[in-house]
């Protein structure tokens, strides 16, 4: 059953330098099929070819460009561009998922003061959060800049909202969803010829692929697996140092490097793992814990992103502050196997958390219907 259309929504979805993304292309598709009123707007990019056409088959919603929207210049002209949308479409709530978006709605709100009233939700998505004066700094002036202009703010998880806990009044907790694909699949059974696990990501500061390969390394000298296998799909100004561990380590033929891969790719690289494993600093979700987890994987993060909000210890998943926990939560899964398949099984329960139906109607009526 569809949701009642009853406010139109303005709903950013391209973001900064990468233009239309597929992850807000798979949002905005998911929220106009349950039934929220939307117009889309984007610069003239797209993250992935493709997206465009993909919202084009989807009668219900208009995209809108303005070029030069994800390049942060030239202000007044985006505004003006902006403010003319806003008006021939009678739009009083928009969706921003940047500050630069939230910066340019936010003078249109203020130059029409008394004039158009405006609701503003604002998707809390990052805050340089992998850098520690970096991040205390962006928390500062994102903050103030929550305060004083978002009337809704969307964190993805407990651990996010926590870091802005004193906008707390203003904060909805909603998730990301999967794309409906990782839900129709018939999941074949999970692989098991030991530890088979993937972890993509970016090659950069603050996500941590050498401490899974020294973990991974260490397991396999300590007890003797001739078997399982580490795959880092991804790119980044690391992969080059990444490689070379695995080689001074001698476990170059037991860890992949597939590269920057398509969704899809990296949807048969999961069925081919039993485990997603996650290193990351910090996480303001982490698509790489929830697309396993419904795949029906077992899952081993740090405790950033969603992990403390779904991996019950050995129900879920694990969690993991150092190399060592990570090198005995290794030995403990390669000497009891069955515990991955009953993880997995326990996973594919509670999939539908992240199924966009679900979501839509939580921001239809947590979000849209309160303003």
């Amino acid at each position: 059953m569809s949701l009642s259309k009853v406010k139109k929504i303005l709903f950013f979805a391209s973001d900064y330098k990468i233009g239309l993304s597929s992850l807000l292309t798979d949002q905005l598709i998911a929220f106009s099929r349950y039934g929220i009123d939307l117009i889309a707007i984007a610069g003239e990019k797209e993250q992935e070819q493709g997206l465009t056409e993909k919202i084009n088959k989807e009668k219900e919603i208009t995209i809108n460009r303005i070029t030069g929207l994800d390049e942060h210049t030239d202000f007044k002209r985006l505004a003006n561009a902006l403010k003319k949308i806003i008006k021939d479409n009678d739009i009083h709530i928009i969706h921003v998922q940047n500050n630069w978006q939230l910066a340019l709605v936010s003078y249109i709100k203020y130059k029409l003061l008394f004039k158009y009233k405006i609701k503003i939700i604002y998707t809390l998505h990052g805050f340089r959060h992998n850098n520690a004066w970096k991040s205390h700094i962006a928390q500062i002036v994102i903050g103030t800049a929550l305060l004083l202009f978002a009337d809704k703010i969307i964190c993805m998880s407990c651990y996010l909202k926590q870091k802005f806990k004193l906008l707390s009044y203003k904060i909805e907790l909603l998730p990301l969803g999967v794309p409906d694909s990782f839900f129709t699949l018939q999941i074949p059974p999970l692989p098991g010829n030991g530890l088979q696990m993937i972890f993509p990501a970016q090659f950069r500061h603050g996500k941590n692929q050498d401490i899974i390969i020294r973990a991974f390394a260490e397991h396999i000298k300590k007890n003797n697996d001739s078997i399982s296998k580490l795959r880092l799909p991804g790119t980044g100004e690391l992969i080059s140092q990444m490689k070379e561990l695995t080689i001074k380590l001698g476990i170059s033929d037991r860890v992949e490097f597939p590269g920057l891969l398509p969704k899809e790719e990296i949807r048969q690289l999961y069925l081919k793992s039993n485990i997603g494993i996650i290193s990351s600093n910090s996480e303001t979700f982490g698509q790489s814990i929830v697309e396993p987890f419904v795949l029906g994987r077992c899952i081993i993060s740090t405790p950033v992103g969603i992990a403390n909000d779904i991996i019950k210890e050995g129900i879920n998943g694990y969690i993991y502050n150092t190399e060592t926990e990570l090198v005995q939560i290794f030995s403990n899964l390669y000497f009891h196997q069955q515990r991955i398949f009953q993880i997995g099984q326990n996973n594919l329960k509670e999939k539908d958390i992240f199924n966009w139906k679900s979501i839509s109607q939580k921001y239809n009526n947590k979000i849209i219907n309160t303003l």
